[in-house]
């Protein structure tokens, strides 16, 4: 509940500092800035109709040496729900980390990112802020196919003098910080990233890699992406496919998730959206193909409306979704 004051109060306080930025938060010094962000979003299907304030987080983050800095993310999901199908309420008030990490920039080439973070695969999950994203929905690729976070260390920098080739070796072997929302709960995670930027519009690249759940599932992946960026337009896409092996069954299973999306700047405030997804599970034998229909509108960046339709191969779970979400 501590945290949740401090959010409280960094809102209202915030209002009239001067050294307040909307989505860069409060400016206390160069070792310390206080931000943070709400997401709230009603959904409504065959199933349920559905209001949460699902994000209510703080930021704490600085630059304690010009080559060493740190963040600190906690955040509480969903913060409140409630059904208004069935009439239950449902409210969480316990925040969690969802990141905390230190970075040391050492040069281009070797940089050093220790603790819970963003797993560095592809481009949507490098934007795990709901404000920053084009639609209100997550495709099912982004936590269906490898850990979306891990407690761990990422060495990266860029191969090449030209700065056109990034890299990331990561790797995890123990527990989590705190996996009390993690898609997946890997205590063994290894992979290398690599992103080729063409030019300042394209670029493209992939990851390999394993991870060992905590109820001992062997999984192996490969992962692809490519995005093309020109105002205004927006082409990006990304396809993975993972095996695990069930050590305690002895079961081997298989997924397959991609998706591609479009957007269209119809100016800086508004833009339309179409994605295509694709999802194979081997294990139930579940297929999805799922079309995405939405419109985003930004009054200003750190603040994002968005409202989107989507049609799933299973009639069941077509649903139509509104959100509303602001980065202070």
């Amino acid at each position: 509940m501590k945290l949740l004051f401090i959010f409280i109060a960094l809102l209202f306080t915030s209002l009239y500092a001067e050294n307040y930025e909307m989505g860069r938060g409060l400016t206390l010094s160069e070792k310390l800035h206080v931000g943070g962000y709400i997401s709230t979003d009603y959904e409504s299907s065959n199933d349920k109709k559905q209001f949460r304030l699902d994000d209510v987080a703080v930021l704490v983050y600085g630059r304690v040496l010009p080559e060493l800095s740190y963040l600190v993310e906690w955040e509480a999901t969903p913060f409140y729900q409630k059904n208004y199908t069935t009439e239950a309420e449902e409210y969480n008030p316990r925040f969690y980390y969802e990141r905390a990490y230190v970075d040391y920039a050492y040069s281009e080439m070797f940089n050093f990112r220790g603790g819970k973070q963003i797993t560095p695969i592809g481009y949507w999950n490098l934007e795990p802020i709901n404000v920053l994203r084009d639609t209100s929905s997550d495709p099912l690729y982004s936590y269906e196919m490898f850990p979306k976070f891990l407690t761990g260390l990422d060495i990266y920098g860029y191969l090449n003098e030209s700065a056109s080739v990034k890299y990331h070796l990561f790797g995890q072997k123990n527990n989590n910080l705190d996996d009390s929302t993690l898609n997946i709960q890997a205590d063994q995670f290894f992979a290398i990233s690599l992103e080729h930027e063409i030019t300042s519009e394209f670029s493209y690249g992939g990851s390999i890699g394993n991870f060992v759940t905590k109820d001992k599932k062997h999984t192996n992946f490969i992962q692809l992406d490519g995005k093309y960026d020109a105002y205004p337009f927006v082409f990006q896409a990304e396809a993975a496919y993972n095996d695990n092996e069930d050590t305690l069954l002895d079961e081997k299973n298989y997924k397959t998730a991609g998706y591609a999306q479009a957007l269209y700047h119809i100016n800086m405030k508004h833009a339309l959206i179409g994605r295509y997804e694709y999802f194979h599970d081997s294990s139930d034998s579940r297929t999805n193909n799922i079309g995405v229909l939405g419109y985003s509108y930004r009054p200003i960046y750190p603040v994002s409306l968005k409202g989107e339709l989507q049609y799933n191969s299973d009639e069941r779970l077509n649903k139509f979704i509104i959100s509303f979400s602001v980065l202070f």
